[in-house]
């Protein structure tokens, strides 16, 4: 399991939170994880001075508007088989356009990863047009996860055969996800039979974990259509991790008192520094 750092806690647990949090309440939930109160309130403040969290009037916390987009895109994983729709043959294609800086174009390589984008020549980003988004639609995501504005959506088709099996065969690990997937699984089942007989905080910690491996390995999916990627590893998960989240929130609404959470807070931070 990835090790919790504050920050990653932290934006994770505001991330699902219905109202802002109080300091002593972000300081006990870290404690659990062994987080010193001191680093908790360290990370806030850092947290804070980016722009991803902000506080009230009563020195409460949430999550500011900036972080929004990755957070929707951890969440589309309940969504499971509804984002998308019968493959055509057609292609979501997005040209980049050359220059823009070293930062720039990082921040259109993640936004392109995110949506399950692979570049399939220099500067043409490509995925199978099995996504139930329009092109209008997708091209707002893209711009809210940091495309650079200039970035040309469209769709293509009669591409030769010869570039869409390069395509296939080269921009998509297939195996690998499918294998993460099934790992992801064995580990809620693992976990989900013994959540009951562990003390309210070592499940929380558990959950937490468990739980956002699951989600990981989720959002980390270019959700392909079937003819280059059968969804069947994919679609075992998202019905075990809507099972173990359920639970997942009943664990920490013990922690949490008086507070009906919708989301299951979980490790998922570290995907917007992968992708």
């Amino acid at each position: 399991m990835d090790r919790v750092s504050p920050k990653g806690l932290l934006l994770d647990l505001l991330r699902v939170m219905p109202r802002p949090v109080p300091v002593r309440e972000l300081v006990a939930v870290g404690e659990l994880f062994g987080l010193e109160g001191n680093a908790i309130r360290v990370a806030l403040t850092r947290l804070v001075a980016r722009g991803l969290v902000a506080s009230d009037a009563r020195g409460s916390y949430h999550l500011a508007a900036a972080a929004d987009p990755v957070s929707r895109w951890v969440d589309g994983w309940r969504l499971g088989e509804r984002r998308l729709r019968p493959w055509s043959g057609d292609w979501l294609c997005a040209w980049h356009p050359r220059g823009g800086g070293r930062k720039q174009r990082g921040r259109s390589r993640r936004a392109f990863g995110r949506l399950g984008f692979g570049e399939g020549r220099d500067g043409l980003w490509v995925r199978p047009d099995n996504l139930r988004a329009g092109l209008a639609e997708l091209g707002a995501d893209l711009a809210r996860h940091g495309a650079d504005p200039a970035a040309v959506p469209f769709v293509g088709r009669e591409f030769p055969s010869g570039v869409i099996d390069e395509w296939t065969a080269a921009l998509w690990p297939v195996e690998r996800t499918a294998a993460a997937h099934r790992r992801a699984l064995a580990a809620i089942e693992r976990s989900a039979a013994r959540l009951d007989r562990l003390s309210t905080g070592a499940a929380l910690v558990e959950s937490f974990l468990v739980g956002g491996a699951a989600i990981r390995s989720l959002a980390r999916d270019p959700l392909l259509p079937e003819a280059i990627a059968p969804g069947d590893d994919r679609r075992a998960l998202t019905a075990a991790m809507c099972d173990y989240d359920r639970r997942g929130r009943a664990v920490w609404g013990r922690t949490l008192e008086s507070v009906a959470l919708e989301v299951t807070p979980s490790h998922t931070s570290a995907i917007g520094a992968i992708l």
